[in-house]
């Protein structure tokens, strides 16, 4: 009793001077996050929000007026900041890090009422020095709202000391409601709130009657919010629905379960070791808590709602973890209060210190590292594109940001330009196309990137989509941005525009490479060339199915006494569109360029060509047309090459 009474003394110590010293530390972390807060600006789904609600100013409609698969809270918000503050990226970002900052405040609150102040400090700390808040919420996107609402309704549900009221199950499933129309993950913290009402009514032994009313205090006003919602949005725009859940479900919707589950077990081992003494403790103190019977038995259920990411084909990344931030800082603060408090004895205050200082110190180096970056490339980009277009005319870029920057209107779906929408087809070569066509279009910037370009190069018919650029566009070269890689094409203003496809195949060929890839034929250039030139060609390839296998394509120049002179190894497309892309339908015009050796003999010469894994060195077999297999594995095109003296 004794030592319980001084554990209780030292907390209330810090009474009467708890508000000073929480403004201080607000303070102090909000310093931080306005510190350098535009800085950067190549964040390619903030471009994208920040483009739609900038539409959205000038009149246009989600759903209706261009593509987007984010919901109608999080956009209207977005849009009402813009409209009554202007159009300024830091106005944007402010607004986002104050729902950031009222989140935590929240968390102080909870954790001040539910055990001491010291917890609610730490939890307040924890929340805002967490790398993945700071970075998320420093910047234009959804996620800062979304955590709020949720934090809101976690913390409503959970209020009483003692208890379940069914006035703040309500309010929670408002909460809840409007946290969905934000992200659709917004279910899941509300079925972590159920999941409790569950273990209390086994726990308590209570009637299941009582239960099924609780469950309807939190889940009719989440559904009614979501009704109205939904309601309002499908009469304005018929395809609400398609457009965001089809976004969310189509993404993997053709992968195996066992796929799913393997990647999916990944990344939860993946987020603990991120993470590895944040995520522990959190759970510890949960367990700790549902053993005590205090609170935390009551935030510990959101930790089982990850589970439902294995029944979800959609990829996931550390970000869709977030809605389990409020309340992992809570129960960590909780823990770690405990232990400096010495609840513990001197062991538990060792442990506190050296549990907090690993998991605040990483935070702080990462975000102090986030908080330097100085983007210093982007306004050349945005002034190619502003010299050689005017304000009215319309864009299309991988990165939607440039034309937000930039003041330039994009298409209906280059709106919402996404590697998911593409790889799930939702948005697809011809349609792109009809969309340059429908718009006028003047400029189109690729990224052209193997680390970020997974946008228009993912397109199912890419090479389509490039023929169509090369045939209407000039390409004015490509530009780095970051690791951005952009080609920029810009169409001459007096120019038309062709939708057909256009290509020339001078010579069939029909070779089979292993199951399912076809050498469909070839053109070459010039097939008489001088020692010292570059031997020109284009192969056209065809496929049943996708391979698999990453292959290379090696083309060899051939002596007239069998040997390799020259040679050009490649990944299809300069490795943006692999034989794991190639599709049924698809044609593949794929450009070589050998150099003829100065000193190459004149000669009648010949071209072989094959694939190869470049890791393994294993080669592809190769089938005539009629099925026979191909010796060496490289198959030798008919027209020969005339090297002059």
């Amino acid at each position: 009793m004794e030592r319980s009474n001084n554990y209780t003394n030292k907390t209330n110590r810090l009474t009467e001077w708890w508000p000073w010293i929480t403004g201080a530390l607000i303070v102090l972390l909000l310093a931080g996050y306005l510190y350098n807060l535009t800085g950067w600006r190549i964040f390619d789904d903030e471009g994208e929000y920040l483009y739609q609600v900038w539409r959205m100013t000038q009149g246009e409609m989600p759903y209706r007026d261009f593509l987007t698969p984010q919901l109608p809270v999080f956009l209207y918000m977005g849009k009402l900041v813009m409209t009554l503050f202007g159009n300024s990226l830091f106005v944007m970002r402010l607004y986002t890090v104050l729902l950031a900052f009222a989140g935590g405040i929240m968390l102080f609150f909870a954790g001040k009422r539910h055990k001491n102040v010291m917890t609610g400090w730490l939890a307040l700390t924890l929340f805002l020095l967490h790398a993945d808040v700071f970075k998320e919420m420093r910047i234009f996107r959804n996620e800062p709202i979304y955590i709020l609402l949720v934090t809101a309704g976690v913390l409503l549900a959970t209020w009483p000391k003692e208890g379940i009221q069914r006035r703040f199950l309500a309010a929670a499933g408002v909460c809840f409601g409007l946290a969905t129309m934000v992200k659709l993950f917004g279910l899941l913290p509300a079925g972590g709130i159920g999941l409790w009402l569950i273990w209390e009514t086994v726990r308590r032994k209570r009637p299941f009657s009582q239960f099924v009313r609780d469950g309807l205090w939190l889940s009719v006003p989440l559904l009614v919010v979501l009704g109205l919602f939904v309601g309002l949005f499908v009469r304005l725009s018929p395809n609400f629905i398609d457009l965001v859940l089809g976004h969310h479900l189509a993404q993997g919707s053709g992968e195996a379960t066992g796929v799913i589950w393997a990647r999916q077990l990944g990344l939860y081992a993946e987020y603990v070791s991120f993470y590895p003494v944040l995520v522990p403790v959190a759970i510890v103190s949960g367990i700790i808590g549902i053993v005590r019977n205090d609170v935390r038995r009551r935030w510990v259920w959101q930790f089982v709602m990850v589970a439902s990411f294995l029944v979800l084909s959609r990829e996931f990344g550390q970000r869709h973890f977030m809605f389990l931030l409020p309340v992992m800082a809570l129960l960590a603060a909780w823990l770690i209060a405990e232990g400096i408090n010495g609840r513990y004895r001197w062991w538990g205050r060792i442990f506190a210190v050296v549990a907090l200082i690993a998991i605040i110190l990483p935070f702080i180096q990462a975000d102090a590292y986030r908080a330097q970056w100085d983007d210093q490339v982007t306004q050349p980009i945005l002034d190619l594109i502003t010299d050689n277009t005017q304000p009215n005319d319309t864009i299309l870029a991988d990165d939607i940001g440039l034309a937000y920057y930039s003041g330039r209107p994009t298409t209906y779906s280059g709106a919402a330009l996404s590697h998911g929408a593409i790889t799930s087809r939702q948005i697809t070569a011809e349609l792109l196309i009809d969309e340059i066509v429908q718009d006028n279009v003047r400029m189109v910037i690729v990224d052209t990137s193997l680390l970020t370009g997974n946008h228009m190069v993912f397109l199912d018919d890419y090479p389509r989509f490039h023929r169509f650029l090369e045939y209407n566009f000039e390409r004015l070269g490509n530009f780095r941005r970051d690791f951005q890689e952009l080609d920029v094409w810009l169409r001459a203003e007096n120019r038309g525009i062709d939708a057909n496809d256009y290509y020339s195949i001078a010579n069939t060929d029909g070779t089979r490479f292993g199951e399912s890839l076809f050498l469909h034929g070839y053109t070459v250039v010039d097939d008489t060339v001088q020692p010292g030139d570059t031997l020109a060609f284009t192969l056209f390839w065809t496929a049943d199915a996708p391979d698999d296998h990453y292959w290379s394509v090696f083309t060899h120049l051939i002596s007239p006494d069998g040997q390799i002179v020259g040679q050009h190894d490649k990944v299809p497309y300069d490795g943006l569109f692999p034989t794991s892309h190639w599709q049924p339908g698809i044609l593949v015009d794929d450009r070589f360029a050998i150099a003829v050796p100065p000193d190459a003999a004149p000669g009648e010469y010949r071209i072989g060509v094959g694939m190869y894994d470049w890791i393994t060195g294993e080669q592809l077999p190769l089938f005539t047309p009629d099925g026979e297999p191909i010796p060496d594995n490289r198959t030798v095109i008919a027209q020969p090459i005339t090297i002059l003296p």
